[in-house]
């Protein structure tokens, strides 16, 4: 963690350079201080909490130097200690001096206590930044060696991003008037902007003064992308000399440095830098560019120079042109798109899916807008139902129903209007029929057996003459009916049981009638499938 170097450590800082003594670090202390607001900057001035609110005190358990300029303390306390908070760190040298404060949210530090409480380990790392610091420090060990080391990782990364960069904006690239030198108030500073020098970006959030030697003279941007604490950051400075080249420094960081401005005897600046003039995002700069390019066809470019020769050069917004060498506009292609779109208004169309193509309604006589749909009601009107009478009107509804050709006058089926509907029905007919022939035919009969028996014979009263009616019962007598007055019945002898034989006169070949019963279901239709019907608007 960073930390504010107090205004007591800089002078005791100071004291020990000017002394040429060693500065060493004590202990780290730590405090719970009330009311304190750890995103307010550090107090330099103010000296250790009061003893009530210091909670731990405890020398560094390492240290290590992380650049010339920078050293760094680690306090790692165990789950053997605790219970506190804190929320201030102090760094005090051995002469008792609070040399560095931080602050931080308040933090907890729990002492293990099983099965009762987990307790938990801190390490709190102090970095501290002046001139010389390791020199000072003594400090000889690198902080590598004991910290996790990203190092390798980062440098990687960065190297990539630059390497990035520097394909994009090249050698170096100043956006607009980015750092270019001038003179305000006879003085010369730097101006804000943004600049890439080796795919290294430098940021000036405001101008920069320039402390130029004796002129005349040439000044150079030096850039570097340098370590600070864990991170590399991109540094610059100006500096001045006839000829400048990249450089290696002692902490093996690359500087690149290029051309920014000369300053004459009479101290008039002249711009030396490789400037573009962007002002936004370089992705919208990529078409702004001006000039003739060597390899780049744009602004003389002709149509014979891209085999487009036989193209003809006039043009047309009128989609009723009919010429080969008139090009039609973007207008014209647009009005006959609209021209076909306002003829297909009021077509029913079939579609082999379950939902209507943009621009078109389900044919299922539905009420819609005279106004809105405009077009479409100028071409149908109320011709399948007048809506609400005013604002709306149906639309056709051929659901279930298959489509017959409007007669027209035609007289196959006449009387009928457009758009009509018309029920089914089966065209009235007879029905006729005939059994198969059977041929002439002699057909046979007999009657059926009567088993043996007798007859009945009654005599009437009068003798066959007629005469008297006296006489034996073995004189003839007229035989009567059965049913008249009689003197005596008789009997038949018995036949024996038989048979009667009938005789049926032969009929010529003929045809039977028949009864035809109904068949069939519930309708009369072809095979037919079934598709969704819409109407274009």
């Amino acid at each position: 963690m960073g930390a504010s170097i107090t205004f007591a450590g800089e002078s005791l800082i100071a004291q020990k350079q000017g002394a040429g003594e060693k500065l060493d670090i004590a202990r780290f202390v730590l405090a719970l201080v009330p009311g304190l607001d750890p995103n307010a900057p550090v107090d330099r001035a103010a000296g250790k909490p009061p003893a009530d609110q210091i909670v731990y005190t405890k020398g560094y358990d390492r240290k290590g130097y992380v650049s010339p300029n920078q050293v760094i303390y680690s306090l790692m306390v165990g789950s053997d200690v605790g219970d506190w908070d804190f929320n201030w760190i102090g760094l005090e040298a051995a002469e008792g001096v609070l040399l560095a404060v931080a602050t931080v949210p308040v933090q907890q530090k729990r002492k293990n206590i099983p099965p009762l409480q987990v307790g938990n380990n801190i390490t709190r790392n102090f970095l501290v930044e002046f001139n010389g610091a390791q020199a000072l420090t003594g400090v000889t060990v690198d902080a590598s060696t004991w910290q996790h080391d990203f190092t390798v990782r980062l440098n990687g990364i960065d190297r990539r991003e630059r390497l990035s960069n520097r394909d994009v904006f090249g050698r170096a690239c100043f956006l607009a008037d980015s750092l270019q030198m001038e003179r305000s108030f006879g003085l010369y500073q730097v101006k804000a902007g943004i600049a890439y020098v080796e795919g290294v970006r430098v940021d000036l959030t405001e101008p920069v003064q320039a402390q130029l030697p004796e002129l005349p003279v040439k000044a150079w941007l030096d850039v570097a992308l340098a370590r600070e604490g864990s991170d590399n950051v991109a540094t610059w400075k100006v500096v001045f000399g006839d000829a400048q080249a990249d450089y290696v420094d002692s902490n093996g960081t690359a500087h690149y440095v290029v051309q920014l401005a000369s300053v004459d005897v009479a101290g008039d600046i002249t711009d030396l830098r490789a400037s573009e003039p962007i002002t936004g995002a370089l992705v919208k700069q990529f078409a702004l560019r001006n000039g003739d390019y060597e390899h780049l066809r744009a602004r003389a470019t002709t149509k014979d120079d891209v085999d487009l020769g036989n193209l003809p050069n006039a043009k047309s917004d009128d989609p009723g042109t009919n010429s080969s060498e008139i090009l039609a506009t973007t207008k014209a292609l647009n009005a006959l798109r609209q021209a076909i779109a306002d003829a297909e208004v009021g077509r029913i169309g079939t579609f082999a899916m379950a939902t209507p193509p943009p621009g078109w309604f389900r044919a299922n006589g539905a009420a819609v807008s005279r106004t809105v749909y405009a077009a479409l009601f100028a071409k149908i009107g109320t011709t399948y139902g007048a809506g609400d009478g005013v604002n709306t009107f149906n639309l056709p509804d051929p659901r279930g129903k298959f489509i017959r050709i409007w007669d027209d006058g035609r007289g196959v089926d006449p009387g009928r209007a457009l758009g009509s509907d018309q029920g089914d029905t089966i065209r009235s007919h007879t029905i006729t029929g005939t059994t198969n022939p059977g041929g002439a035919h002699t057909p046979t009969a007999r009657t059926g057996a009567s088993g043996k028996h007798a007859h009945k014979v009654r005599s009437g009263v009068f003798t066959p003459d007629g005469v008297d009616q006296e006489g034996a019962d073995s004189e003839p007598r007229n035989i009567v009916n059965y049913a008249d007055a009689g003197v005596h019945d008789k009997s038949t002898s018995e036949d024996g049981e038989h048979t009667h034989t009938v005789v049926v006169d032969p009929v010529p070949n003929h045809d039977h009638p028949f009864t035809a019963t109904y068949v069939g279901g519930l309708e009369t239709r072809p095979q037919n499938i079934a598709f969704l019907a819409c109407i274009k608007y």
